[in-house]
C-alpha cells in the first residue's frame, strides 16, 4: 500500500474510533441521566397510561344538565332516591359490586353536573369486622379503575399503632383515623379521581370535573363578602 493510501486509511480508522467513543459516551451519560437510549421502538411505561382522562362515573360527561341524568343513570341500574332533589344536588341508588350504594350527583350554578360522591356503606352488624369484606370491594374498585385509567398517581395504605395488619381491627383503625387507604388518580385540567375507605368502613368514590374547585372557590368567595 502505498504511503498516500496509508495515511488516508488511518485517518478513517481514527475518525472510526472517535464517532464510537462519542455513541459510547452518549449511551454512557444517558443511562446515568435516565435517558433511554434509541434502540428501536420503545413501549410507554404503565405510569403513562394514568394521563388519560377524562374520569367519567358511568360514562356521563361533565355538564350534563340535572334534568338529563336520571335518564342516563337508568340505563346503567339507578334510580333516583325519592325527595333525594336540592338545589345543588341530585341523589340515586343503586348498586356495585354487589353492594347497595348511594351515588350523589353534585351541581353547578346552572344545574350541572360537575362532581360525583359514591358511598358503598358497610353491610350491617355481622360476625367478622367489616373492613374485610370493605376492603376486598377497595381492591377490586382500584384493579376497575388501574384497568380503565392506568396505574394510580398515588396510593397511601397504611394502619397507624396500636393497629397492625391483619389484626382483625382494621374498622377500629379506620374508626379511630389510624388508618388512610386510599388511591388517586389525576388527569388535565383539575380532572380528578379516587376511591378510599372512609371511617364508617364505606368504600367512596369521587369524580371531581375541572370545574368543581371553580365552582367552590367562587361560591366561597360570595359567601364572604356577606361578612
Amino acid at each position: 500500500m502505498s504511503d498516500h493510501r496509508l495515511v488516508r486509511a488511518q485517518g478513517v480508522g481514527r475518525a472510526a474510533l472517535r464517532i464510537r467513543r462519542v455513541i459510547g459516551l452518549g449511551v454512557l451519560v444517558a443511562s446515568l441521566l435516565g435517558v433511554p437510549a434509541l434502540a428501536g421502538p420503545t413501549t410507554p411505561s404503565p405510569a403513562g397510561k394514568s394521563r388519560r382522562g377524562p374520569y367519567l362515573f358511568a360514562g356521563v360527561p361533565w355538564l350534563t344538565p340535572a334534568d338529563s341524568l336520571a335518564g342516563q343513570l337508568a340505563a346503567h341500574g339507578y334510580k333516583a332516591i325519592p325527595g333525594g332533589r336540592a338545589k345543588d344536588r341530585r341523589n340515586f341508588e343503586g348498586h356495585l359490586f354487589e353492594g347497595w350504594t348511594t351515588i350523589t350527583a353534585l351541581l353547578d350554578d346552572r344545574s350541572r353536573l360537575i362532581r360525583w360522591e359514591i358511598s358503598i356503606p358497610a353491610p350491617g352488624q355481622t360476625d367478622r369486622d367489616p373492613y374485610v369484606s370493605q376492603r376486598a370491594i377497595y381492591d377490586d374498585a382500584v384493579t376497575e379503575l388501574e384497568s380503565k385509567y392506568g396505574l394510580k398517581h398515588t396510593t397511601v395504605d397504611q394502619l397507624r399503632f396500636p393497629y397492625t395488619r391483619d389484626d382483625g381491627r382494621g374498622a377500629l383503625a379506620l374508626a379511630d383515623g389510624a388508618a388512610t387507604i386510599r388511591s388517586e388518580w389525576f388527569g388535565p385540567g383539575a380532572n380528578h379521581l379516587s376511591v378510599a375507605l372512609d371511617e364508617r368502613v364505606s368504600v367512596v368514590l369521587v369524580y371531581e370535573s375541572p370545574q368543581w374547585s371553580a365552582t367552590e372557590k367562587e361560591r366561597r368567595r360570595k359567601k364572604a363578602k356577606d361578612l
